[in-house]
């Protein structure tokens, strides 16, 4: 009999791919969707919406219930609105990427799951280049130190319970569907494009098919306690734009804005809106730890994985002109 697979975080870009995959290799699959959230994605044959809300405990003990694998990919990047207060923002953070990965851990252990991959971030590594599986961490951004409490906590509790545990660090997927990226592909359809300093920060990328080979295959075959980044390759900035722009037959000028006088803008609107405990999730230029993330590169290896055997089956190109869709 098949074995039952919960995947938490299903109604999200990669939730969904993933879900999708897992149906069509035959496996049950039972979604755990917050209440409200749109699953009609979801809807699929051998698929049960289980709806809850994870941080009540409650809700992820049912939710176990049977499972032999779990896919934990639930987590807060970035909040909503124009506004919110950054205590209360803080307290979101650590309660959802760095609590709950290891309650569930510890659940995940008590009803017999056999194996529990947790789907952490690169932003957990911080930037650089050529980064390796075990770099010594330096998160920026408060989403990228919530993601790396997150993994400690997790990976302590799950040697502590004997739970067969699995950490995975995605990098920018990109593919069909994937919101995060339409800013990118909206910006390269312009016959001008507003870029910080010269663009050449390099950034590792991967198309959501060849992310979701890698990861069931080190589901299946990595060592429990491994902790992998998954990346294709890497690209500047400069590169991407021009590559997707290419693509939908553009020929845009890229204009440099001047990198210290947009980080002293960032640093005063960042103090400002300090004084008042506030913070804008939406404008970057207001939160100087993502301004940093913006303008550093982000290249990160995945030697792990690809010791699996694990190589892209899809090219960086094939898989931006798949992501494009209907914009070509």
């Amino acid at each position: 009999m098949a074995e039952l697979q919960l995947v938490t975080g299903a109604a999200g870009f990669l939730g969904q791919a993933l879900v999708k995959r897992l149906t069509a290799a035959g496996l049950p699959v039972r979604c755990l969707v917050r209440p409200g959230a749109d699953a009609s994605r979801l809807e699929l044959p051998g698929v049960e919406i289980f709806r809850g809300d994870l941080l009540e405990p409650a809700v992820g003990e049912a939710a176990l219930s049977g499972a032999a694998r779990v896919w934990h990919l639930a987590a807060l990047v970035r909040p909503t609105g124009l506004l919110v207060r950054r205590r209360a923002l803080l307290a979101r953070f650590k309660a959802v990427n760095e609590d709950l990965p290891a309650r569930l851990a510890a659940a995940a252990a008590r009803a017999g799951v056999k194996r529990f991959i947790h789907f952490s971030s690169i932003a957990a590594l911080g930037p650089g280049e050529n980064l390796r599986d075990d770099a010594p961490p330096a998160p920026l951004t408060w989403y990228g130190k919530s993601k790396l409490a997150g993994e400690r906590l997790f990976k302590a509790e799950a040697a502590r319970a004997g739970l067969d545990h699995l950490v995975l660090r995605p990098c920018m997927v990109y593919g069909p569907g994937a919101k995060a990226w339409e800013p990118l592909f909206d910006a390269a359809a312009r016959n001008k494009v507003l870029v910080p300093g010269d663009a050449a920060n390099i950034f590792s990328i991967c198309y959501v098919e060849n992310f979701l080979d890698g990861a069931l295959l080190a589901a299946g075959k990595a060592p429990s306690g491994a902790a992998l980044n998954v990346s294709e390759g890497s690209l500047s900035m400069r590169d991407l734009l021009l590559t997707l722009a290419a693509a939908l037959g553009r020929r845009p000028r890229l204009v440099s804005l001047p990198v210290p006088a947009l980080r002293a803008v960032s640093a005063v609107l960042d103090a400002a809106l300090g004084l008042a405990g506030l913070y804008l999730p939406g404008v970057m230029g207001a939160d100087p730890a993502r301004f940093k993330e913006a303008c550093s590169s982000w290249s990160h290896s995945c030697e792990g994985l690809r010791a699996l055997g694990w190589k892209p089956a899809v090219s960086t190109l094939d898989g931006l002109a798949a992501s494009l869709g209907e914009k070509l």
